[in-house]
């Protein structure tokens, strides 16, 4: 990088704050996802405030740097690996957390994680319910930039339903805020629908297109104690999709809720099961994983009950192994990511959301493709909010078999075009989700006259959406 830009950013943070140096910047190269190629960026810088955010950006634009954003690095869709030679902003440094108990919120800073939160707020008999595989190391503003969901969702909803307001970086350097907030006299945060148009729903899952989320204020409940923890079991899809509904319609309130085809259940517990102390056991065709949360004991009495009465009406029947919805939520923090890396194979990950009547779907889509392709795979996922089921299909190939790979991101992306077909939305607009899926040319226009508009210099998360790029792509 131009060593007059290197000085500029330098002023800004301090030289402690700022590598050129090679190995520094190997490690963000690249984050968790498997299978995207590295680069090498120019520059790293460490901001430790939303004003050094906004004073980097200005010199980006002068410049015409193209930058990515980066907390965590936990992400698996490549949005933060940088383009060579340009400038990353970590922002670990921006770790503050004020809780506004009164109000029910809190807001932290973009290098918060959700382990981190979980145990600020469990001091106060508090949590944020939502809690994606990778807690431990996601941030809670990563999460937001890509509307995540994960352990909570069934009952919570994906991360955006919780978000009140956010302090945000426009590509310009200028700084705004959504939500009750903007007004600099309110008490704290309390309102996200304030002020007119729902501006904070921009950033929501823009993988930082449109600026750099430096602060999210989120909605706070009182935690949890009481549990219940067991498995359904079901001869078709569809009996186990009712009993979710019925579930839902009778407002029982589950946490958890995972349904599991035989034979991925059976591939799950092979890497886990043993660990988590499951039994040997005969599954059924289809099984469901569920915890049901409440506050109060007598009201999960009453859920657990009804449960299991809409599951015998549905043409099920009760497990009662309970050791596996147990240990996925006690480990819920790193569920996903350990399952997912226990293996030796590297693999391309596509997370999408179905209705919870068409869960069957995405199976009935992607076991012939595997055979088509002639790759192996599997799917997990998870209810994720009032009609939504999260699915993330992953495809494992050899890295070092240039074949073996060609045909996984071939299979891949043609997952994407036929899961759209079924009536599928896309989890975040991954490169795959975008890339040959024509019904989406017109919200793609869309999006990227709005950043032309908002970002005219196009520096912004380059590796994000690359068919948004802007002008002379």
């Amino acid at each position: 990088m131009d060593n007059i830009v290197v000085q500029k950013l330098t002023a800004i943070v301090g030289e402690e704050f700022i590598s050129t140096r090679k190995d520094v910047l190997l490690t963000y190269s690249t984050s968790a996802s498997t299978s995207y190629d590295p680069a090498i960026p120019g520059a790293v810088v460490k901001p430790a405030d939303t004003q050094q955010v906004s004073e980097i950006l200005k010199i980006a634009n002068e410049h015409k740097i193209l930058v990515t954003p980066r907390s965590g690095g936990s992400s698996l869709q490549g949005e933060v690996i940088p383009k060579k030679d340009s400038l990353v902003i970590d922002l670990l440094r921006l770790s503050e957390i004020e809780v506004y108990q009164d109000l029910r919120s809190v807001t932290v800073g973009s290098g918060i994680n959700f382990g981190k939160l979980d145990k600020y707020l469990n001091q106060y008999d508090l949590w944020l319910p939502v809690y994606p595989g990778s807690s431990l190391s996601a941030t809670v503003v990563g999460n937001v930039a890509v509307n995540g969901s994960g352990f909570g969702s069934p009952k919570y909803g994906c991360i955006g339903e919780l978000v009140l307001g956010l302090e945000v970086v426009l590509p310009n350097g200028e700084i705004i805020q959504t939500g009750s907030e903007a007004n600099p006299n309110a008490p704290g945060p309390f309102l996200r629908y304030a002020f007119g148009p729902d501006l904070t729903g921009l950033f929501i899952g823009s993988l930082g297109i449109f600026g750099i989320i430096t602060k999210v204020s989120l909605k706070i409940f009182k935690r949890m104690h009481h549990f219940d923890y067991n498995t359904y079991g079901f001869e078709t899809p569809q009996e186990a999709e009712k009993f979710i509904l019925q579930c839902k319609e009778n407002e029982i309130s589950a946490t958890w809720i995972s349904i599991y085809e035989g034979r991925i259940l059976d591939f799950f517990l092979e890497m886990v099961g043993e660990e988590y102390g499951v039994p040997q056991h005969d599954w059924p065709t289809i099984t469901v994983s569920m915890v049901i949360g409440r506050v109060r004991e007598d009201q999960l009495a009453s859920d657990s009950k009804a449960a299991k009465e809409i599951c015998e009406q549905t043409g099920g029947h009760v497990i009662g192994i309970v050791e596996l919805p147990r240990e996925e939520w006690n480990d819920r923090m790193r569920e996903f990511v350990r399952s997912s890396y226990i293996h030796g194979w590297h693999w391309r990950i596509l997370y999408h959301h179905q209705t919870l009547s068409q869960w069957h779907r995405t199976l009935e889509e992607m076991w012939p493709i595997f055979d088509e392709f002639g790759v192996l795979g599997h799917t997990a996922g998870f209810q994720s909010g009032h009609s939504s089921y999260n699915y993330y299909p992953q495809i494992y190939y050899d890295p070092q078999d240039e074949e073996d790979e060609g045909k996984a991101k071939a299979a891949h992306k043609e997952l994407a075009k036929r899961l759209f077909k079924t009536g599928a939305v896309p989890f975040k607009l991954a490169p795959y989700w975008v890339d040959g899926i024509t019904e989406m040319e017109p919200y793609l226009e869309f999006l990227k006259s709005f950043r032309r508009a908002i970002d005219p210099n196009n520096i912004m998360s380059p590796s994000a959406i690359p068919r948004i790029e802007g002008e002379g792509e």
